[in-house]
């Protein structure tokens, strides 16, 4: 990158120079440059790759990596020799309305109205209403279950269970079947999975509408 950045300077007649390195302007000068910046490639390759074996080590011992924790756990802090160490632990009060949004979409409920029994009983996303996006990821993260994967590797160590494994599956085969469209019983939608759209290349849904005389018509959209 360096190369071409510095190509396309001196093409236009712009001279780079250093503030901190003396470089000359000579043959010399070219194979310093050089130098520095393999060192510089070597120092941040060499961080990351220990960062990154530091985050793994962290996961591994089943500690919280930081940031924001997913509804339905909280973050408590641990003293463990002279460490102090984040873990994962369940937040019951958010875990029972958790549990309650499962239920109700395996029992056949959709989303918008989970949304809305959810906004009636004025239960909120801490202190946010929930939103039919929230509630499709919610439906979809396995950590629930005690799952954690993290580039092919999978921590059980990390999240505690909430939501049990006969559950998330039922669940997640009904989100899988409605990916495409809402499912009507009695209607097949033969190309549903198979139809791409020629604009944005996203799969097509199926949709439905109903005439003024009462008549329903199916369509992709």
């Amino acid at each position: 990158e360096m190369a071409i950045h510095r190509k396309h300077l001196k093409d236009n007649g712009i001279k780079i120079l250093s503030a901190k390195e003396n470089i000359p302007d000579s043959p010399e000068g070219i194979l310093l440059e050089s130098l520095l910046e393999g060192i510089n490639q070597y120092y941040s390759e060499e961080l990351s790759q220990k960062t990154k074996r530091g985050m793994r080590e962290t996961r591994i011992k089943g500690n919280f990596m930081g940031g924001r924790v997913n509804y339905g756990y909280s973050i408590v802090k641990e003293i463990i020799g002279e460490q102090t160490v984040s873990k994962v632990t369940v937040n019951e009060e958010e875990a029972a309305v958790l549990l309650q949004i499962f239920e109700a979409y395996a029992g056949g409920n959709r989303i918008p109205d989970i949304v809305r029994e959810l906004e009636d009983k004025g239960i909120r996303n801490r202190g946010r209403p929930f939103t039919v996006n929230t509630i499709y990821f919610m439906l979809q993260n396995e950590k629930y279950t005690g799952i954690y994967n993290f580039r092919g590797e999978t921590f059980t160590n990390i999240y505690p269970s909430i939501i049990p494994k006969d559950l998330f599956q039922i669940v997640r085969e009904r989100v899988n079947k409605n990916k495409t469209g809402k499912h009507v019983v009695g209607v097949d939608y033969i190309l549903m999975g198979k139809c791409y759209c020629g604009y944005c290349g996203k799969r097509l849904r199926s949709a439905a509408g109903t005439t003024t005389d009462g008549t329903i018509f199916r369509y992709y959209r």
